[in-house]
């Protein structure tokens, strides 16, 4: 392949979103909606849907669908797993059948629409065995199992907290853990008759918790937590889920609260929560409105709101996958629930940080370590490129690519063959400037038409246009 020729058209790609309206173009909306709310690319088939479709509200339409998909439960699950910690090994230590559980549950509180609150108080209301009762897994995944430890993340995770001094851990020193003779079945439980050595429990903000005598003593807590009066609860989830959606969050980082880091724009955060508030805690509606919203919509900047980021780990090797059709096979150590996961699964779907694979450690895959989001690196770095541009491994792929071959078959010139390319790994048609492009490569180098084919795919897949959510 003419690499350093190549390489430089790929110079061409980030002027693509200009545009002179402020909403960005609808293949820049297609691709970006597509990368937010399931972590995947469109099909060929789904863009040109899209992009022929003369339906003048397609975005919510697309928006809607998207979030009704297999694909959305699939990438929020993965969210939530890495704030959760799901891991079956260091330091979590779920155990594979654990993680296959506890990921189920996450799946169907998101597939019901569970509200937020609702949710939440299942996960820390919850007892009993790891299989069985599959939210008890939130109290076994810690290092540290101490009332102190399960209330530190409990604040970090909903309140944004990352400094709580008040005692309200001790709502949580009734947790217990034994084990059964099945194997590594462990019980979360509760030491109703435990004394408690307090009275009264006052919270952070005043508030006075008086937890009475053979009860669950987090009930009282977990009614407070949850409550629509405590708009901290409800601010700190809107502002991870606009996380989620721009690479940064209203308030930033979106775990650290404190007075002195203020939100960006404090009247969006309100708005935004009163919004998810009248709606009774609402997940999906709350994203329908993000993704929705002008800023959203924006192009990208500096000419406009969006900031582009680059694709997270799994996001990226599912794309060089998805584009070439060739999908890397991943395993666990351990053998369960099994050792090897099936065909053509995507690194999305996981579920467990323990597995992962040479690539997903050389895009930044995430640890699940801690219940940070900044664990998660999506910064461009040196190695990352030098693979792209110089990785033998990946230009078999793009050779073998039974998608490229078909695209060559059914492709009678260079103009339908970049087109075809174009919206399999940029969600979008070539332009004629790319198109004239190509031809000049073509006849300068004298090739055949399958040799273009490859340069062009090896080229998008180097270009800041498919490694960045733009």
């Amino acid at each position: 392949m003419k690499k350093i020729l190549i390489f430089t058209l790929c110079l061409l790609f980030p002027t693509m979103v200009a545009m002179a309206a402020d909403q960005c173009r609808d293949e820049v909306f297609l691709r970006r909606a597509y990368l937010t709310v399931t972590g995947a690319l469109p099909t060929t088939e789904e863009a040109i849907k899209f992009l022929d479709s003369t339906n003048s509200n397609k975005r919510e339409a697309l928006v809607d669908e998207l979030l009704d998909s297999e694909l959305a439960l699939k990438y929020m699950q993965m969210r939530w797993g890495d704030i959760l910690r799901i891991k079956s090994e260091f330091p979590s230590n779920l155990w594979p059948n654990g993680v296959q559980a506890y990921n189920r549950w996450i799946y169907e509180q998101l597939l019901n629409n569970v509200p937020y609150n609702k949710m939440v108080q299942k996960l820390l209301l919850s007892e009993g065995s790891n299989f069985r009762a599959p939210a008890a897994n939130f109290y076994r995944g810690f290092q540290k199992r101490s009332p102190q430890n399960f209330y530190a993340n409990i604040n970090l995770l909903f309140l944004g907290n990352r400094d709580c001094k008040d005692n309200g851990y001790l709502c949580f020193s009734q947790v217990k853990f034994k084990s059964t003779k099945e194997w590594k079945e462990e019980i979360v439980y509760l030491d109703i008759h435990k004394e408690l050595p307090w009275q009264r429990i006052v919270l952070e903000d005043g508030t006075a918790l008086t937890p009475k005598p053979n009860n669950d003593w987090r009930e009282e807590y977990v009614a407070w937590l949850t409550s629509p009066k405590n708009r901290r609860f409800a601010e700190v989830l809107v502002n991870r889920m606009w996380y989620w959606a721009f690479g940064k969050g209203i308030v930033h980082e979106p775990d650290d609260w404190h007075k002195g880091n203020k939100p960006s724009d404090p009247q969006l955060l309100a708005e935004l929560t009163d919004y998810f508030l009248k709606n009774n805690f609402d997940m999906k509606l709350l994203m329908k409105k993000i993704l929705l919203s002008e800023q959203f919509n924006s192009k990208a900047a500096p000419e406009g709101f969006y900031q582009p980021q680059r694709l997270p780990a799994e996001v990226i090797v599912d794309a060089l996958a998805s584009t070439t059709d060739i999908w890397s096979t991943y395993h666990s150590r351990v053998p369960e629930p099994f050792t090897y996961y099936p065909p053509k699964t995507r690194s999305t779907h996981l579920g467990d940080a323990t597995v992962s694979s040479s690539e997903l450690e050389l895009f930044g895959k995430v640890s699940r370590d801690v219940s940070l989001e900044s664990q998660r690196n999506n910064s461009i770095t040196s190695r990352q490129l030098l693979y792209l541009m110089n990785s033998s491994e990946l230009e078999q792929r793009i050779r073998k690519s039974a998608v490229l071959q078909k695209i060559c078959m059914q492709s009678g010139n260079v103009a339908q063959l970049a087109d075809a390319i174009s919206l399999l790994v940029l969600s979008r048609r070539a332009t004629p400037q790319e198109v004239a492009l190509y031809e000049k490569h073509m006849q300068q180098n004298n090739l055949p038409l399958a040799e273009v084919a490859v340069d062009i795919m090896w080229m998008q897949l180097n270009s800041n246009e498919f490694l960045y959510n733009h």
